[in-house]
């Protein structure tokens, strides 16, 4: 996944100013997530709740890519795509992802996801396998 440029700043009398002097590149289409007074929960922070979640709900041959800012349902989110992993391979996938609250670092996914990386996993796994 390619990482989007980010700009931070904050809003003053209505108007976003941001923290550095970088000017934003013309005609680019701009999505702005509010935050709130807190800054959201740190992406790495936010990497290893999602990974945590992997492997204890999915199993450890799951890990989550880099997390891109998202609102789901009204709420800023951390958004992780899943991809199978083994020692010595690339990554293949993603087969799903898992979403972590923004503001607290906690997995939004339950035992639904979980059975939907799981069935996802198992079929890219089956189609990849030479048959037997």
């Amino acid at each position: 996944m390619t990482a989007l440029p980010r700009y931070e700043g904050v809003v003053r009398r209505g108007r976003i100013e941001l923290s550095s002097q970088d000017k934003l590149p013309e005609g680019s289409h701009v999505v702005v997530i509010l935050t709130g007074a807190q800054p959201p929960v740190e992406e790495n922070a936010a990497q290893y709740a999602a990974n945590r979640w992997l492997v204890e709900n999915v199993g450890n041959m799951l890990a989550a890519g880099e997390g891109r800012l998202a609102e789901v349902e009204g709420r800023p989110v951390w958004r992780f795509e899943a991809f199978i992993t083994g020692r010595g391979r690339p990554p293949i996938g993603p087969v799903g992802y898992v979403d972590i609250d923004a503001h607290q670092g906690k997995p939004l996914a339950d035992e639904d996801q979980a059975k939907r990386l799981m069935s996802n996993a198992q079929a890219l796994v089956s189609s990849i396998l030479p048959p037997e």
